[in-house]
């Protein structure tokens, strides 16, 4: 299945003419001081209220391009990525991808992505949540090659602390992490997120679902 949507002639995703209006504010936005402050923020230079408003302005702007959702973290080769994401919608695709052919160049300090990156060092990574951190280190899979696809079932000690929505929301978030957001709907299958894997089951780490996923046929 094709990431993109449909093209125009000129080879551009085809969007409505309020999309392209969208997208324009969006990248004046970012330019007229929304890359100068998430730049301060994610140094550190910040406080609480800060971070709130530029959060509000930030989901303002993207709010104004549809359901698409929006993500950050560290750039393959820049210091900060910023990502606009259908989350799997095809419909949504056209536009994340025209917001990201109108982005600016990246720089030392930002690149841009319609789609979850894969984190570089995913080892490091782990996520809050109410009771406490769940560590992308400590999670396991058991993993099911079937042709080009592998079906998983993911678990982390702390899964049985969450209920069945944040465990499948933390799971998409690993497995984007350790794949890329594109990976992940390309070759990925079934996914079950369970508070633990069955016994005798033939788990490994997650960091290892890279070299299975690469060596399904």
């Amino acid at each position: 299945m094709g990431f993109f949507g449909q093209e125009d002639k000129a080879g551009e995703p085809a969007i409505g003419a309020d999309d392209g209006a969208a997208i324009t504010a969006f990248w004046s936005w970012w330019a007229a001081g929304g890359k100068a402050e998430a730049s301060e923020l994610f140094a550190g230079r910040g406080d609480p209220d800060r971070f709130d408003a530029f959060g509000e302005a930030l989901g303002a702007n993207v709010k104004a391009l549809g359901d698409l959702a929006v993500a950050t973290g560290p750039g393959l080769r820049a210091k900060h990525c910023l990502v606009l994401t259908a989350g799997g919608n095809p419909d949504l695709r056209p536009v994340a991808a025209a917001w990201l052919a109108a982005a600016p160049a990246p720089d030392e300090e930002f690149e841009y992505a319609d789609h979850r990156q894969a984190h570089p060092s995913p080892e490091s990574l782990s996520l809050r949540f109410e009771g406490g951190e769940l560590d992308l280190a400590s999670t396991t899979v058991l993993a099911e090659p079937e042709g080009p696809l592998v079906h998983v079932e993911v678990s982390h000690p702390k899964f049985a602390e969450l209920d069945e929505g944040d465990r499948v929301q933390v799971t998409f978030l690993f497995l984007d992490a350790m794949l890329g957001e594109r990976a992940v709907e390309e070759r990925i299958g079934e996914v079950k997120s369970v508070p633990n894997h069955a016994v005798g089951a033939s788990a490994v780490p997650l960091l290892e679902l890279p070299r299975i996923v690469a060596a399904a046929s």
